[in-house]
């Protein structure tokens, strides 16, 4: 559980020092006063990634040198640093130099409006989504992906240089090499999406009556993959990029047998991410033993008033959560704090 958070020059905050002492904590003020800047510097303390912006440098205060979060749990106390340098992450005290071994100790969930891109978006953000997700989770998938980027960005080079009647044997060690990591990138995907297709299905069944199910779909299977690359390479030197892979799967969210994008509402399109995200918590659990911390920005708009009544209800009790909206809700079990304008 989060006991603590401090931010310095993170957005919009100067500096803010909140203390959580309930399991539920309710964040609440007016537009602007910097409560979805409070859950996405926790977020980016745990995961090193932000649910806004690939573009880190925006997170830092304007005219400020950099940005500071820290967090205290139970157990441990997280820090993280920005500058326009790069980023450093550190747990009690001691900095990780990989951020690899930073990943995974600390385990939250987010639901923000923009994850309504898991519906409506590229093949690229759910893809980022997979893989955030499951690299928590699963430190070998982390490894697998960063080498599988890395022979990628090395093969797709070579293909900018190399002619069709040039010698292949670089080529065919780099797709062998290619081959064995994305395989095991296929394989662990088709894993996460399976788990996680049984939790999603369970707690959604709580919201609605329809049906919802998650389709992983690679680009290639191991077959074709391995066919792929070691048939085509004239095809892919000719468009000078590795044509199939991985890097070109997607994630389709199925609702009553047809496209959530194209069949299902907007407003059952985000009780849809939001069941995503509390299954999530249910993997986690499951996965580490440990309940993560559940952050929710801006999760009752565009509900209507009984599915808003019906989510409250149904938020899981064990779990720390820490929710934010302009307006302030009842109830003995909440932390109320309201953040003032800036």
């Amino acid at each position: 559980m989060i006991k603590r958070v401090y931010i310095k020059q993170f957005r919009n905050h100067d500096v803010i020092d909140l203390t959580f002492d309930k399991p539920f904590v309710y964040l609440y003020g007016l537009n602007g006063s910097g409560k979805t800047g409070v859950l996405e510097a926790i977020l980016f303390c745990a995961t090193t990634k932000s649910h806004r912006t690939n573009e880190e440098k925006e997170l830092i205060q304007r005219n400020e040198p950099f940005g500071q979060v820290k967090l205290w749990t139970d157990q441990d106390r997280y820090e993280i640093v920005i500058s326009k340098t790069g980023k450093r992450a550190s747990i009690n005290g001691v900095e990780k130099r990989k951020l690899s071994d930073f990943i995974g100790h600390l385990n939250v969930v987010m639901f923000a409006p923009e994850d309504l891109s898991l519906i409506q978006g590229s093949p690229l953000e759910r893809r980022q989504f997979i893989d955030l997700e499951w690299m928590q989770l699963h430190k070998p998938y982390l490894r697998a992906l960063n080498t599988y980027k890395q022979v990628l960005k090395q093969r797709n080079s070579l293909l900018k240089r190399i002619g069709i009647e040039d010698d292949f044997t670089f080529l065919n060690i780099l797709a062998e090499q290619l081959y064995e990591v994305g395989c095991q990138i296929i394989i662990e995907r088709r894993q996460f999406i399976s788990e996680l297709n049984t939790y999603l299905k369970e707690v959604y069944s709580k919201f609605s009556p329809h049906e919802v199910e998650l389709v992983y779909e690679p680009d290639v299977d191991e077959k074709a993959f391995h066919q792929h690359l070691n048939k085509n390479q004239k095809q892919d030197i000719l468009y000078q990029t590795t044509l199939a892979g991985p890097h070109r799967d997607d994630l389709i969210v199925r609702f009553n047998h047809f496209e959530a994008k194209t069949y299902a509402s907007q407003g059952e399109q985000r009780l849809i991410v939001i069941a995503l995200k509390l299954a999530l918590l249910k993997l986690i659990e499951h996965k580490t033993g440990r309940k993560a911390t559940l952050l929710l920005d801006d999760v009752l708009s565009e509900l209507d008033p009984e599915k808003q009544s019906l989510f409250l209800k149904e938020l899981p009790k064990e779990h720390q959560i820490i929710m934010n909206s302009t307006h302030p809700i009842e109830g003995d079990h909440i932390q109320m704090i309201h953040l003032a304008k800036e």
